[in-house]
């Protein structure tokens, strides 16, 4: 997952303040077991809703920042990282964290707010964790694409929008090559929406599949700009694209930040018809965490229902609460690109990870499409 442009900035000039490291700590708080040591993605908790934690239990939260899974990744494998709470992505990292025992179990006794979570998304986590014993689900999101609409129209008037032909038809991605087309720069990314337009299951680890999606996919290598998964907001912003494969939440705030910089252009995102995958971001406790009870009681905390709306409300994505719902503004918890109609939800699944031979063949495979050398 990745978030907006604004809450990183915002974040980031928070964290020039502090001084780097860990974000946030309460002044005079000294080293003892009224401590916190949250790690998560820029920009997705306000900082009210840590200082009303704070507040409410004298826990002194030190909060620090990632931007994407492989840094998480390294630092739970090195061993010892000093968190309490991380919010790991569901599949594959956390499905490997897990088999890897770089988790503590999750005292479900100590979480009353636990009847809150969305069965539905709950009920997907089981793919990560099976038993649902070392992970909450939290936010949660898309992948479709984004498109900037008047340079798409005035290319194609008829353009079919609201599938994923817009990217994998050839016929129509070629006549938006001059104005810039990306996709996201990882194979675990790109090849289930080609096999969900394709009308094979996304989550198929058959060989066979898997190469007619290559087969696929080299009649479109042409037409694609770049690879871009950190970048891609601004491009659309910028000009630098008119259409990107995408996730909800980056492609909702390309919008916005359209907006504050005064350019006159409607990002639009979709989620295709023809279904796919959906991402999770969830909460877990590293093993050896020095603050497990107070791990629990922020989990808790941010199961609130009335909490989870802040949070939803401020950085516009899903979050994974049924009881929120009435506490979230209309016009996001309306939003069927945030949160998708239930026609289109039973057509979204998590990501299956993939056997270890699967991987490395869809490696070689995403190697030679990058690289144009598909024969």
């Amino acid at each position: 997952m990745m978030i907006g442009l604004n809450n990183t900035l915002k974040i980031l000039m928070f964290l020039i303040g502090c001084g780097g490291g860990y974000l946030y700590l309460k002044s005079g708080a000294q080293d003892s077991g009224q401590y916190l040591n949250v790690y998560n993605w820029y920009g997705m908790i306000p900082k009210d809703v840590l200082d009303e934690f704070e507040t409410e239990t004298g826990i002194s939260i030190r909060y620090d920042l990632y931007d994407n899974n492989e840094i998480l990744e390294a630092k739970l494998f090195a061993g010892n990282s000093g968190y309490d709470i991380i919010f790991p992505s569901a599949s594959p990292y956390a499905v490997r964290q897990i088999q890897a025992g770089v988790y503590e179990k999750i005292d479900k006794t100590k979480l009353s707010n636990l009847r809150h979570v969305d069965p539905v998304i709950y009920e997907q986590m089981r793919l990560a964790d099976p038993d649902l014993e070392y992970t909450i689900p939290y936010y949660w999101g898309t992948f479709g694409f984004a498109y900037v609409e008047e340079e798409i129209l005035k290319r194609m008037p008829d353009a079919p929008t609201q599938s994923y032909r817009m990217l994998f038809d050839p016929d129509v991605v070629s006549k938006f090559q001059g104005c810039g087309v990306t996709l996201l720069d990882e194979s675990v990314d790109v090849y289930p929406a080609v096999l969900a337009y394709l009308g094979k299951d996304p989550r198929s680890d058959d060989l066979d599949d898997l190469q007619s999606a290559q087969d696929h996919m080299k009649k479109i290598r042409p037409f694609i700009k770049r690879f871009s998964s950190s970048r891609f907001v601004n491009e659309l912003v910028g000009g630098e694209s008119c259409l990107a494969q995408a996730w909800s939440g980056e492609a909702q705030l390309a919008q916005d930040r359209a907006d504050e910089v005064g350019k006159k252009i409607h990002i639009r995102y979709v989620v295709p018809q023809e279904g796919g995958t959906l991402w999770i971001d969830c909460i877990a406790i590293p093993k050896g965490a020095p603050h497990v009870n107070n791990a629990h009681k922020f989990i808790d905390f941010l199961m609130r229902p009335q909490v989870s709306a802040r949070i939803a409300n401020a950085i516009k994505l899903a979050v994974a609460n049924k009881d929120a719902t009435a506490y979230i503004d209309s016009k996001i918890k309306n939003d069927p690109t945030i949160y998708p109609k239930a026609d289109v939800m039973a057509k979204l699944t998590l990501d299956k990870p993939q056997n270890a031979s699967y991987e490395r063949y869809r490696t070689r495979l995403w190697t030679e499409f990058r690289l144009g050398k598909i024969q």
